[in-house]
């Protein structure tokens, strides 16, 4: 079977969204967020054209002491054909000329199989969490303040550490749509010490060194309105997220497996994210 991997253009974008949707049996667009995330590595995103149409997609938004993977999807009507496999290899292939040192996913138990076959070893679980109830009325706790753009050089000084790599790009590209939706709680030196971007369907990302300033933040995000859920992505790594997330009554709803290739451990500092951005980029 001839099958053409090349990279991804905005041309592509309505297409790859419609193979996203199908491989995740899905309606939810996440046409918005592929266009972010290009524009955030124009040249990490591959698709594969199998029959003159798009069958695949894959990408990797490299930070510098590693990259992440995500958005690995083959159309239903392409499965189990090899196009999984290649998307994944070029994908790795390209990493390794670009001396990235390692390479961070969550795969699904489907997926996983893959990753194993192109060296990627188990580091830990990530957790979906859904709300439950509707959330009663919150107070918004007198310590948290919503982030502007000019936090931007404090956040990432507060994060750098936290992730194991700096997203200032990340966080510029979440302040410039999530107005009035990014929150920070800041310690007794007035130096942040946790903040949250409440997407309009995630909680994340979403950090924090003590878990007071967490609860704080989450009671903040939660007076908002959201398009649906909110969901959160946790680290299996911080056993307080979970315990929070359940006593706001959030319900645990599947996990992933955090798998790294390359390096010999994780950096940055799992047990203090609360909150992923998405599967896609960390």
């Amino acid at each position: 079977m001839d099958i053409t991997i090349r990279p991804l253009t905005q041309a592509d974008i309505v297409e790859a969204d419609l193979v996203l949707q199908a491989a995740f049996n899905t309606m939810e667009s996440r046409a918005a967020d592929v266009e972010r995330y290009l524009a955030l590595q124009p040249d990490g995103f591959r698709v594969a054209i199998c029959q003159g149409t798009l069958a695949g997609m894959v990408s990797a938004v490299d930070y510098g002491p590693f990259a992440y993977l995500g958005l690995m999807a083959v159309h239903p009507a392409f499965q189990r054909r090899g196009i999984g496999h290649a998307l994944m290899r070029q994908i790795v292939d390209w990493l390794d000329a670009r001396g990235t040192p390692m390479s961070l996913l969550d795969a699904t138990v489907t997926g996983a199989p893959i990753y194993l076959g192109l060296g990627f070893v188990d580091q830990d679980l990530a957790g979906l969490f859904q709300p439950g109830a509707p959330a009663s009325t919150l107070s918004c706790p007198h310590n948290v303040q919503l982030l502007q753009l000019q936090d931007l050089e404090a956040l990432c000084e507060f994060d750098t550490p936290i992730f194991g790599a700096n997203r200032c790009g990340v966080f510029r590209m979440l302040l410039d749509y999530l107005a009035g939706r990014a929150f920070a709680t800041r310690d007794e030196a007035g130096r942040i010490s946790g903040y949250l971007f409440a997407q309009q369907r995630r909680l994340g990302p979403w950090a924090a060194r003590r878990v007071e300033d967490a609860q704080a933040l989450l009671q903040a995000a939660l007076r908002l309105p959201f398009e649906s859920g909110p969901t959160v992505i946790s680290p299996g790594m911080n056993t307080a997220a979970q315990e929070l997330l359940k006593r706001f009554d959030f319900q645990f709803a599947r996990s992933t497996r955090h798998m790294r290739r390359g390096g010999t451990r994780l950096t940055g500092q799992r047990a203090l994210m609360y909150g992923q951005t998405s599967y896609a980029i960390g």
